[in-house]
């Protein structure tokens, strides 16, 4: 629901002689059916200058001059925020995603403007306070024929445009145009940076419902050649986005990009430390792709130490499943682990120092060498409780 002060400071701009136009995300997510409470806006504002805006925002609240090279003024009221900018053209004046000479052009017309957006369903804009859809190129059609297509030649002037059609391919289930993936290919992206391409995986992976549409434009695309390590099937990861909103921030993240690069030879931890080098990611994602083959399901041993290496079973069972496509591996697991006590957590061991220590060991050379036979006994399943542990000890 667009907010009434919103539609009251598009009056306010079209008496003034202006006009206000949403644009960015909400057309496209609202033709898409999304009922959501939005709470960030995004306007363009024509034919007026930006003292005259300032003055019309002033009476809603106190108006910020955020970015004074692009002319966006924010605009925060009861948890609502507003950025208001001026139409503008770019040009390319050297090499990386930033590295654009922009001028705010108030007279351009809509279509003008749209045609620096990267495709066409990010192109549209609706028009305020009548709610008048502006379409210059074409976007609505292209939504309702799931087709993601470039607005025009502009596209390649910033690479990372490749990457965020293979995020929108797989958030909206969308397919490239052909003329699009064919511009695509010719596309360098060794000017971005690390942290914008982070950025476009982790939407690709954490926010793509069809994570599979985004690979496959990523295939085509020639992505591949950039981001070798990358081994995986689209049905392995739309397997494993069904299963990512049920499960923790931190354990969706890793469990995705675990089945990025979960076939052999894909090197995860080669493609972590180059594009996203998370201490977490570092970690526990190479860890769970190695403690796949310890998921024997008719091995309790087994069983306790893929527990051990992934930080319980529930993981390595949905990856496992995700590969092997049978939800049946996840649900024996489950069963299994949560009578053993490993499903959402490794299992602990039975001894530690400080009860040795309070048993009146004293530290030394064999200290660390009790608490780890003892460990073993318990992985093998010898020993099954803290009293059989003390008992093994005595």
């Amino acid at each position: 629901m667009i907010p009434q002060r919103l539609l009251k400071i598009a009056e306010d701009i079209r008496s003034a002689g202006g006009r206000a136009f949403l644009v960015g995300g909400f057309v496209r997510d609202t033709l898409l059916g999304f009922e959501g409470e939005m709470r960030d806006f995004d306007i363009e504002v024509y034919s007026i200058n930006q003292e005259k805006l300032l003055e019309i925002l002033s009476r809603y609240g106190k108006p910020n001059l955020i970015g004074k090279a692009f002319g966006v003024v924010h605009l925060s009221r009861q948890g609502i925020h507003y950025d208001f900018s001026f139409p503008r053209t770019e040009s390319k004046i050297g090499i990386g995603h930033r590295a654009f000479n922009v001028q705010t052009d108030p007279n351009l017309s809509f279509e003008e403007a749209a045609r620096r957006r990267d495709f066409t369903i990010n192109a549209m804009g609706m028009e305020l306070p009548n709610l008048e859809l502006a379409d210059p190129y074409n976007g609505r059609e292209d939504l309702e024929n799931k087709i993601l297509r470039h607005v025009s030649g502009a596209f390649a002037e910033d690479s990372l445009r490749v990457l965020r059609g293979v995020q929108f391919a797989a958030r909206f289930g969308l397919k490239a145009a052909k003329e699009t993936v064919e511009l695509c290919q010719t596309l360098s992206l060794n000017d971005l940076s690390r942290e914008r391409i982070e950025e476009e995986f982790r939407k690709w992976l954490l926010k793509g419902a069809k994570p599979s549409m985004g690979l496959d434009f990523f295939y085509e695309a020639g992505l591949q050649k950039m981001f070798f390590e990358i081994r995986t099937h689209g049905d392995i990861l739309d397997f494993l986005a069904k299963q990512r909103d049920g499960l923790k921030a931190q354990e969706a993240e890793i469990l995705m990009f675990a089945g990025l690069l979960c076939l052999p030879n894909a090197k995860p931890l080669g493609f972590l430390e180059r594009w996203v080098p998370v201490n977490n990611l570092l970690k526990r994602v190479p860890a769970l792709l190695a403690s796949l083959p310890l998921l024997n399901l008719s091995d309790k041993s087994d069983l306790r130490r893929c527990a051990l290496k992934a930080g319980g079973l529930k993981l390595p069972a949905i990856l496992k499943s995700a590969m092997q496509n049978n939800a049946e591996i996840q649900s024996k697991a489950q069963k299994i682990a949560s009578e053993m006590g490993i499903w959402e957590a490794a299992p602990q061991p039975f001894i530690t120092g400080q009860m040795l220590l309070n048993m009146g060991f004293k530290p030394g050379p064999k200290f660390g060498e009790m608490i780890r036979q003892v460990f073993e006994l318990q992985l093998r399943g010898e020993i099954n409780s803290k009293e059989e542990a003390v008992k093994f000890i005595n």
